[in-house]
């Protein structure tokens, strides 16, 4: 595979804001010269991944996660580092190199590839649905409260009833069969030769990723003898329902600035509340909700909102959705649609001011479980065994609530004295019970950074880290440092490895963090480089901090030669040696000679 020119990387990760990069997958805020958030490498709590504007790099102070824009959409994306500087490279409009081959991960095809067949399909199913064939489709669209302008914003489209409409019109867009497999829009007969298209009579829905790229595709059956009614891509390469939500690309900005999430279950329950105003709303892809999902919403947002049918299935949707909120230490609350209808039909008939409402009144999900055990409680009448199964989980989820930090203990005795009360139980008991269960849920606590997110930045001893951290962070300096020491003086091998990398660029004049950062061979080092870089930031004092590590280098290193000398023959090259290394040393750090 052909490598993208140094010049070519440069010039993609310039023209890239990383501020406005990470912003698209992270909810980001102003401190001081930086900007920080919660970091989506690890499962973060208190934001630890800090981005700067003026180094365009991030970094977590939590699990070392760093680099330039490329590594993060490495990380985030899963993507080689030239398939991410590719997907810059389309993001700010600079053309790719010609002789560029990108890596391949279906059948010899990229993700671009792949990404290129979806959104050709979804600009196709658009136009069927204007063309007299899309008529009826059209016409569903409507009736169900579309506006031509909501069906624009979301790429609603349509599939006509054929077997091989889209395989032909994909044919003569130049994409092979293989290319529309991979995707997911066409699939091979069984046991013959062929293609037939995978949505057929069916309203579209194009499901994009954060950054507003097609990646797969939600179809709503026509035909009233359909038995799937919805029919999702298959997941593959550029598509796993686990991790995406239906309407983020659309809501993302919303949310941000409402701090708030609504999660509902379809496609329309997306589309109409956003027609209507309420334009924070997203919705799963016919999955449950995951832990991929919250902490995808994490992200974004301290709280969430769950909107689900008022019946038994959507009571037990929502207390299972809050263990895994509660588990990441967010907060969620639970509103319910009046029996018989759903968000879009609520929406459509009520207005969004309703809606809106409903959301701003929905309980916190703890009360809402509680409210939803208590009643069955009472149905149990005298089915003790069942009232207390009903209560156990309802504890269960109390003790969960008290050790991730989602209730205090003022609340959480008062629920334990309503249960005791509830089951004609000794208080006593119920709480003997709590610390029992307790002792069950270990919450995670992982490691945290220090109160100012920065607990990776400490004074270090190690004066070749000193000589880096100056260097990366003020290259004007490196004449300073390498007029007396090179790589070889280095000892720690991975340090010695960037000193390799960091001397022949201030050779030529070139050393910057950038540069070190767009080097591929480098990638693996982008966590520690970042590092380097900002501790150096925060360090100040360049001249003299990087005069005393340099010193110390020479001092660590004459007195190596001396304790050699010391052991062999003191012949009079030796001599001669040891007092010309004497002479370029700083007199006060000369060792004695015993």
């Amino acid at each position: 595979m052909a490598r993208f020119p140094e010049m070519f990387i440069q010039q993609v990760l310039q023209a890239t804001d990383i501020v406005e990069l990470v912003g698209q997958y992270v909810a980001l805020k102003h401190k001081g010269r930086e900007f920080v958030g919660l970091c989506p490498f690890h499962e973060d709590k208190n934001p630890s991944m800090y981005v700067s504007p003026g180094k365009q790099i991030y970094k977590c102070f939590a699990c070392g996660a760093g680099g330039n824009a490329a590594q993060f959409l490495m990380g985030y994306e899963k993507l080689s580092f030239p398939e991410a500087i590719r997907r810059l490279a389309e993001r700010v409009n600079i053309p790719l190199p010609k002789d560029y081959a990108p890596e391949t991960v279906a059948d010899g095809m990229s993700k671009n590839d792949l990404a290129a067949v979806t959104e050709f399909a979804g600009g196709y199913f658009q136009r069927q649905l204007r063309e007299p064939a899309g008529r009826d489709a059209l016409g569903y669209a409507h009736s169900r409260g579309l506006s031509d302008e909501t069906i624009e914003r979301f790429g609603v489209g349509y599939a006509c009833d054929s077997w091989e409409a889209f395989l032909s019109a994909g044919r003569r867009k130049g994409f092979s069969e293989e290319q529309m497999v991979a995707a997911g829009l066409v699939r091979r007969r069984e046991g013959k030769s062929g293609c037939y298209d995978y949505f057929r009579q069916r309203l579209m829905f194009p499901i994009r990723d954060v950054t507003g790229r097609v990646v797969a595709f939600g179809g709503r059956a026509l035909a009233a003898d359909e038995r799937a009614k919805y029919l999702n891509s298959p997941e593959g390469a550029l598509f796993d329902k686990s991790s995406l939500l239906y309407g983020l690309a659309e809501a993302r900005e919303s949310i941000v600035q409402r701090r708030q999430a609504v999660v509902v279950e379809g496609y329309l329950d997306v589309i109409l509340p956003h027609q209507t105003g309420v334009t924070n709303v997203v919705a799963t892809l016919g999955t449950a909700l995951t832990e991929g999902h919250v902490r995808l919403l994490g992200r974004y947002a301290p709280e969430v909102v769950l909107v689900f049918d008022a019946d038994q299935a959507g009571a037990a949707a929502a207390q299972r959705a809050l263990e895994l909120f509660l588990a990441q230490r967010m907060h969620v609350r639970v509103a319910t649609i009046p029996a018989g209808k759903d968000p879009c039909d609520f929406s459509l008939a009520e207005g969004g001011e309703a809606f809106q409402a409903l959301i701003d009144q929905a309980p916190d999900a703890l009360q809402y479980v509680w409210d939803r055990q208590f009643a069955a409680c009472l149905s149990a009448g005298g089915n003790l065994a069942e009232r207390n199964r009903l209560m156990e989980e309802f504890l269960t989820l109390v003790v969960a609530s008290g050790a991730y930090g989602a209730i205090d203990e003022i609340r959480r005795q008062s629920l334990a004295q309503h249960i005791a009360h509830l089951l004609n139980a000794p208080a006593a008991e119920v709480q003997q019970q709590m610390r029992r269960l307790g002792r069950k849920i270990r919450p995670d606590r992982s490691a945290r950074p220090a109160a100012d997110g920065r607990a990776a930045i400490g004074v270090t001893t190690n004066p070749e880290r000193v000589v880096l951290e100056v260097l990366l962070d003020e290259p004007e300096l490196f004449d300073q440092a390498a007029e007396r020491i090179d790589p070889a003086d280095f000892q720690d091998a991975m340090l010695q490895r960037l000193a390799e990398r960091i001397w022949p660029l201030g050779t030529d004049g070139r050393l910057a963090l950038e540069e070190l950062l767009a080097d591929e061979e480098m990638v693996g080092y982008a966590p520690t480089l970042t590092e380097l870089s900002l501790a150096g930031q925060r360090r100040g004092n360049h001249h003299r901090t990087l005069q005393e590590a340099v010193d110390r280098i020479l001092h660590r290193k004459e007195t190596h030669s001396v304790q050699e000398l010391k052991t062999g023959p003191l012949d009079d090259e030796s001599l001669r040696e040891l007092h010309a290394r004497f002479q370029r040393s700083d007199p006060r750090k000369r060792p004695k000679i015993q």
